[in-house]
């Protein structure tokens, strides 16, 4: 069986580590690792989901071409992005390694939590790929206090340490915005905790609710509502990555021996090591579950697998009368199985591989007919819509049951099909003609789905 999953080598953590800063090297600006001094290697000697944090100081674009370097070492989807300047810009790419899931967040420009403005990026020191000074103390305790947790005890150390030596100006710049933003009595706590005192433990619920009320002043509401699904806690929602997800729906369309099936496969396969359930879903006229399909079926010869004979004439719609009702009993039936199969599926969070659509009933049993149109407006459209392709010869190759003409029309008109942009996040086509084919992009894009509005 021809194998459609990615072919190159799953990156260890370490390796992927060493890519990571060769790519942000790359990029000749500033950056650091976040975090504690031993963040990295942490993160390289974990199997599970954690974040490994890295602040840029450049821009979108800088960001995303770090991004795409990290997508040449191994499968990789975009899962988190925000990118208004009045909160936390960053993204946040789920990477598949030797030890599992990950994800690496990058996050350019102002150190920020929320809409809180910790160091502007001009005010950034970093060096040895480490932040120093008011950065560091920022970052190492006023951040995850603000995120609702005091720091480790190494953590807090190496906070006080940075602030004992910062520059005098770059304290009194970072007292003065905690003091604006959270409150004198929080950034009077903040600030006592790093120059050596014990941290207040109710200090993180308060800080947290000048984090709220701060999100809803007049500057930051509108970039806080714009982001509210992932400033909400995901609660149950929770994917594999601890982020808000929803359920998705992928139809794989094309006609027969264009390697649906492979590729259906392959992608549950690689949804499967990111993490995601996943459930099947059949959406062709071969079979039936309301009464009377399988007896329109045979009538009328839908979905027949009888071998096609070389020359085949041009079919005739024969029994309109019959074709024009059974358009409509198949539409009941698409409905019927949408509610049935794949919605609470979907209201579980599982992604739905479906082999084939509703879109089959623009040709089939009766061209044109208007129940086509209300099945499509009724059962809801695919998240993603895959169109696996080859050469109609090779397809003609594969499943010979019908005729080249037939198939290679057919192929054409699903390539219409995507054309139009039905599906509600990505439309993509796999090539299936050669030995190797990638998935990669329909994982990409699955994963990104779920972690998307719909």
């Amino acid at each position: 069986m021809t194998d459609y999953l990615p072919v190159r080598a799953i990156p260890t953590r370490d390796e992927l580590l060493r890519a990571i800063a060769a790519a942000l090297d790359a990029t000749g600006v500033p950056w650091a690792w976040q975090g504690a001094e031993d963040a990295p290697g942490r993160w390289a000697a974990d199997t599970g989901p954690k974040d490994l944090d890295i602040w840029l100081g450049g821009t979108q674009r800088t960001a995303e071409s770090v991004a795409a370097a990290l997508r040449s070492h191994g499968p990789a989807a975009l899962i988190a992005e925000a990118h208004d300047p009045r909160r936390l810009c960053h993204l946040s790419i789920a990477v598949r390694t030797a030890t599992g899931p990950a994800v690496v967040d990058l996050t350019y420009g102002d150190l920020r939590v929320g809409p809180v403005l910790l160091v502007p990026a001009a005010g950034v020191t970093v060096e040895d790929r480490r932040l120093t000074g008011a950065a560091a103390m920022a970052d190492l305790l006023v951040r995850p206090v603000l995120r609702g947790r005091l720091p480790d005890a190494y953590r807090l150390v190496e906070a006080r340490a940075a602030w004992a030596v910062a520059d005098p100006v770059g304290r009194e710049l970072l007292a003065r915005r905690l003091t604006t933003q959270l409150g004198a009595r929080v950034a009077a706590d903040l600030i006592s905790a790093a120059g050596g005192e014990d941290p207040d433990p109710d200090l993180p619920r308060r800080a947290r609710l000048r984090l709220a009320a701060w999100s809803l002043t007049p500057g930051a509401a509108p970039a806080t509502w714009a982001q509210r699904r992932s400033v909400l806690p995901a609660g149950p929602a929770a994917g594999p990555y601890g982020l808000r997800t929803r359920g998705v729906v992928v139809a794989l369309v094309g006609t027969d021996g264009s390697g649906k099936s492979t590729v259906a496969e392959s992608v549950r396969a690689g949804l499967h090591e990111f993490g995601f359930a996943t459930r099947a879903a059949y959406f062709g006229m071969a079979r039936g579950n309301l009464p009377g399909v399988a007896l329109a079926r045979r009538i009328l010869g839908v979905g027949s697998t009888d071998p096609a004979p070389a020359e085949k004439p041009e079919p005739v719609l024969t029994h309109a009368p019959l074709r024009k009702v059974a358009a409509w009993i198949y539409a009941g039936e698409y409905v019927w199985r949408y509610l049935r199969h794949v919605a609470p599926a979907v209201a579980r969070g599982e992604v739905v591989v479906a082999d084939r659509w509703v879109y089959d009933l623009r040709e089939s049993p009766w061209p044109g007919s208007p129940a086509a149109r209300v099945a499509e407006a009724v059962v809801p459209a695919p998240d993603v819509l895959v169109l696996p392709d080859a050469p109609a010869e090779l397809i003609h190759e594969r499943k010979p049951e019908r005729s080249l003409a037939e198939q290679k029309a057919q192929q054409e008109r699903f390539r219409r099909l995507l054309a139009e942009r039905p599906a509600r996040h990505a439309e993509i086509v796999v090539d299936t003609s050669g030995a190797h084919s990638s998935v990669a992009p329909v994982i990409e894009a699955v994963v990104r789905a779920a972690h998307s509005p719909r």
